[in-house]
């Protein structure tokens, strides 16, 4: 409950924002992002495709599991799996110490899984006229996953998700 709290905090912060800069939040046209960063990469998820944002949970690794599957952790009585996702992108995580980072939660209709980012920076908020459906660079590790951008203060704000994720193969066998 306290981290469904935190979603609804970042949500706040984003209003307050919104009003103080005469922009007008809640819009039928907006779309509302959780913004992350894997790797240096910051990519926006869809706020329906995330369910909540935990600190890291204690948690009990697994026997004959690939190396980025942490374990799997208790949280409110649903047994989560961890999955590292610097380790099964097979990039540097910029961030050493795993107390650190976050966990999105991903309580999609085929997965219920908690994806361990680097960092959580927040909510953005774009409109339908700065999407561009333009992909990330084929060569990225984010590309079976994302799903154009946005296009928003000069900069590109690539959408990762979590759905495309679910129905990968690799991520969905996690067996040795």
């Amino acid at each position: 409950m306290a981290s469904r709290g935190f979603i609804e905090l970042l949500r706040l912060a984003d209003l307050a924002r919104s009003r103080k800069s005469g922009r007008r939040g809640g819009q039928e046209s907006d779309w509302q992002g959780l913004v992350f960063d894997i790797g240096g990469q910051r990519l926006i998820a869809p706020m329906g495709e995330v369910s909540e944002v935990l600190m890291m949970p204690e948690y009990t690794t697994m026997p004959l599991v690939k190396p980025w599957m942490l374990g799997i952790a208790n949280i409110r009585g649903r047994l989560l799996p961890l999955t590292d996702m610097s380790k099964f992108l097979q990039i540097p995580s910029m961030r050493t110490q795993m107390s650190q980072r976050k966990v999105l939660v991903i309580d999609h209709e085929t997965m219920f899984s908690g994806l361990l980012v680097d960092q959580v920076l927040g909510i953005e908020q774009f409109s339908q006229d700065q999407y561009r459906a333009e992909a990330i660079d084929s060569q990225s590790p984010f590309a079976p996953y994302n799903h154009g951008k946005f296009y928003k203060d000069e900069q590109d704000w690539f959408i990762f998700m979590p759905s495309l994720l679910a129905q990968d193969k690799r991520y969905s066998d996690a067996a040795i």
